[in-house]
């Protein structure tokens, strides 16, 4: 068996520049050379072979981990974990991988049957402007007007995008540079962390009790003079919690005090709860982007999301998006303005909110029940605190219910699992004892029944 050694990889890395040697060890690994499995040398042993310096090694790792083709850390040193040929969002590609089980409660996304008929979007829409021309428009003119009647701040401008994720990925390339600091809300979508990880940004979680963001764990974070803060400001979709119009005020005065940090908000339920959705736009708007995902009320496959923010942060994205779509399908943008202003619509996401809201009650019941204080809150997650991460999703696991570790959403230290109610149809008190159990589960333990 072929030993791969230092003395290997010296006879097969000319490039000895960190982006060399991150795409000669790629092209190894693609082309089957190093296969998946294979224990690479230590950073300072190939170091001193390449006659490099250890930083150079370390910063071509580090652009193989976040294209997750090799993975670990500390002692057991780093192996080779995939053939990948293109980076991807590592964390949301693990929540992927894992086999099928009877019940699984991943699925953050709003019950198929529940959402309005797409084919009342279609029927009978009317002339549309501009359509099937090449002009770079920003939104279509019915869109924004729908849209700016409901905003929670007064925009000064507005774009449509291909979805709301679509939308955070456009912001954050064109307005924060590879190698920036950035402060986000913690827990955070998992696609969110692996947007920042592909920018080699470095992250900043801030700590955060029922209200949302804790404003002195705000105020620490903004000494280290972050490119922009990423928050959810109305319902969290990690926790279900959503944060106080008391709160945000606090917040937008602590980030007063550093003039030149963006503030970008992203609201996944917009329209979805009778609680009237609240921005930092309010007090400090020209730094504000707040992006909004139709997804969730009216269904994935209209691929809309909105943003507002200032003209000239609009025209910044507008030509990052240039390299790719440019604009967004007027169709699709004439659809989701039909739906949105039609009332049996809003009927639908009425009903929609308070049978989920149904389930989240009937979970809380059952998880008190069970001895696990969890607060009401909105949506479709639940956030449960756990002795042991792993323990507790492997522990599920053999109970054939699925979850998700709280790592793919938090980078601090408190170890949570995550699941959803929004395919839930019963069941709740055999769930919330599983999960009671779970929560108090052990690697030892675990490793004991097994």
């Amino acid at each position: 068996m072929e030993e791969f050694n230092s003395d290997w990889f010296v006879n097969r890395l000319h490039d000895r520049s960190a982006r060399g040697l991150a795409r000669q060890i790629s092209a190894l690994i693609q082309s089957g050379t190093l296969p998946v499995g294979t224990r690479l040398p230590s950073i300072r042993d190939l170091a001193f072979g390449l006659g490099i310096s250890p930083a150079t090694v370390s910063i071509a790792w580090i652009d193989l981990r976040k294209r997750g083709i090799i993975s670990g850390r500390g002692r057991r040193g780093m192996y080779v974990c995939n053939m990948f040929l293109s980076p991807r969002p590592v964390r949301r590609t693990a929540s992927l991988s894992r086999e099928n089980v009877s019940l699984n409660l991943t699925s953050y996304t709003p019950d198929p049957i529940r959402l309005p008929r797409l084919y009342d979007a279609f029927e009978n829409l009317k002339s549309i402007p501009n359509l099937n021309t090449y002009d770079d428009d920003t939104i279509s003119p019915i869109l924004r007007t729908i849209c700016a009647a409901k905003w929670p701040y007064p925009a000064e401008d507005f774009m449509a995008t291909n979805g709301a994720y679509s939308a955070l990925f456009d912001t954050i390339q064109a307005l924060i540079p590879p190698g920036s600091t950035v402060a986000v809300q913690d827990p955070t979508p998992m696609r969110i962390l692996d947007i920042l990880d592909y920018l080699s940004a470095s992250i900043l979680p801030l700590q955060s009790d029922a209200d949302g963001i804790v404003p002195a764990s705000l105020e620490q974070a903004l000494m280290r003079n972050p490119t922009a803060l990423y928050l959810q400001p109305n319902i969290n979709a990690i926790t279900g919690q959503r944060m106080p119009r008391t709160r945000l005020r606090e917040l937008a005065q602590v980030l007063r005090t550093s003039p030149s940090t963006w503030i970008i908000e992203d609201d996944a339920f917009p329209w979805f709860s009778p609680v009237p959705a609240e921005s930092i736009g309010v007090w400090l708007g020209p730094r504000v982007i707040h992006v909004r995902s139709l997804s969730k009320i009216l269904g994935p496959d209209l691929r809309l999301g909105v943003v507002s923010a200032s003209s000239m942060i609009i025209r910044e994205i507008q030509a990052y998006r240039s390299f790719g779509p440019a604009w967004t399908s007027r169709l699709l943008q004439s659809a989701a303005a039909r739906l949105l202003d039609n009332e049996k619509t809003h009927q639908i996401i009425q009903e929609n909110y308070l049978h989920y809201q149904k389930q989240r009650l009937e979970m809380v019941s059952a998880l008190r029940r069970n001895g696990i204080d969890s607060p009401i809150g909105e949506g479709f997650s639940f956030w449960i605190s756990v002795l042991d991460e792993d323990a507790a999703c492997s522990y599920l696991d053999s109970q054939n219910i699925r979850v998700s570790a709280g790592r793919q959403c938090s980078l601090l230290a408190a170890p949570h699992i995550r699941f959803s109610i929004s395919r839930l149809t019963g069941n709740f008190d055999r769930i919330a004892c599983d999960i009671q159990q779970a929560a108090t589960k052990n690697a030892l333990q675990i490793g004991a029944q097994k």
